[in-house]
């Protein structure tokens, strides 16, 4: 990532940072279709050797990782919309909606679950009568698949408005409480609604039915809470990350706007903690086997103990601790490293959700599950980038909010 040094700076109190940045990606594009490529190879070398159920888990886990950052993302600058919220002004919009774009490459990618749906779903092979009207593949596909087109499209026409001049004009005015346009006071609480149905109904048929015995009635909720956590975190690191790049040349350098993104990853982590043990403490008082053997293979019995407990340090226990005073949220390398710390949690959480539910006894990783996570990361990135010209653009035009 290399940023055109054209651009002359100004100083912090006039008007706009400075010209418009012009970034060179062409080394980073070419990074991300390699990645892509390795990951097809790893996804068809796994097959070759026998470790479909691998394959598929890790499929999975790393559909529900990314998707939920991108989508999370979306989320998010609805959620800034609903609160007013113009702290850096589009800069702000522009960050949460920059991985947009892997949301309709998510929608081509859930098809694909369709074909190793043997391997992941054990009721496929092994239907449970009281459950087959639910539990059946058209229904489960046709249902996700409606729900993820929809959020695709709400999503798409969301963002598309968010760029309009006049929405643009008023986030670029924090300094008075005129309501945001009237097609985001429409479609911003719409995605919202439609983001807690529709990822519930994800989090029961894509996590919870893996284990069709157990269930919990706040997993949903808690599912897009995780979302919604791993895209604040996204966001504040790539915010740090840029500020490394580009300087003072984006509003991200100021250290006041690096506050105001490790509060939220601070606020939210505790919220993600609050929803976790909600969930724990019924099912622990209830005592009730087909509840509690979900959390016992995950969280008392070994090897699965381990990541769980990693889990919990790495999305709650390090950002509580870190992020508690002011300077921490202001120092880019603690925020960048709680936050960094914070996705590999969630990514430690999608797979503890996923894999011990078919693999009980042990903990399968190596190098297919490398491969396939790298690929789905290149094609993250690659949806980014465009996003990250767009954010760039914003950030590098806006004025300066405020004092440091």
């Amino acid at each position: 990532m290399s940023p055109n040094s054209e651009g002359t700076s100004q100083s912090p109190s006039s008007g706009a940072l400075n010209n418009p940045i012009q970034l060179q990606l062409g080394a980073w594009t070419v990074l991300a279709l390699v990645l892509v490529a390795v990951g097809v190879v790893g996804f068809v070398a796994g097959m070759a050797e026998g470790l479909s159920q691998r394959v598929w888990e890790a499929y999975l886990v790393n559909f529900l990782f990314w998707l939920g950052i991108a989508q999370g993302g979306v989320i998010v600058s609805a959620a800034f919309y609903l609160t007013q919220a113009r702290w850096t002004g589009p800069a702000q919009y522009r960050l949460a909606e920059m991985f947009f774009l892997y949301i309709p490459v998510s929608f081509v990618l859930f098809w694909g679950l369709y074909f190793g749906r043997t391997e992941i779903f054990p009721w496929v092979l092994h239907p449970i009568a009281s459950k087959a009207q639910w539990l059946n593949t058209p229904f489960l596909f046709a249902r996700d698949g409606g729900g993820l087109f929809l959020m695709t499209v709400l999503s798409w026409w969301f963002v598309t408005a968010s760029r309009r001049e006049d929405v643009k004009e008023w986030a670029s005015h924090p300094d008075n409480i005129i309501l945001p346009p009237n097609i985001m006071r429409r479609l911003s609480p719409a995605l919202g609604l439609a983001y807690a149905f529709i990822f519930s109904l994800l989090a029961f048929d894509l996590i919870m039915s893996l284990s069709p015995m157990w269930k919990s009635t706040l997993f949903g909720a808690w599912f897009f809470e995780t979302c919604f956590w791993s895209a604040l975190a996204s966001m504040a690191f790539a915010s740090v990350i840029l500020r490394t790049v580009f300087g003072n040349r984006v509003i991200s350098w100021k250290r006041k706007i690096l506050h105001d993104h490790g509060k939220l990853v601070f606020a939210f982590s505790i919220f993600w903690m609050y929803m976790f043990f909600a969930q724990f403490l019924v099912i622990w008082y209830g005592d009730i086997p087909m509840e509690t053997f979900f959390i016992a293979v995950r969280g008392y019995h070994l090897p699965w103990s381990v990541p769980s407990i990693a889990m919990l340090f790495l999305v709650w226990a390090i950002p509580f601790v870190s992020l508690l005073g002011v300077r921490p949220k202001r120092t880019p390398k603690i925020l960048g490293t709680v936050t960094i710390l914070g996705l590999c949690g969630i990514m430690i959480e999608d797979y503890i959700l996923v894999v011990p539910s078919l693999s009980p006894h042990e903990i399968p990783y190596g190098w297919v599950e490398i491969l396939i996570t790298l690929g789905f990361m290149g094609a993250f990135v690659l949806c980014a980038l465009p996003g990250l010209r767009r954010w760039v653009a914003a950030a590098s035009e806006t004025g300066p909010f405020g004092e440091d």
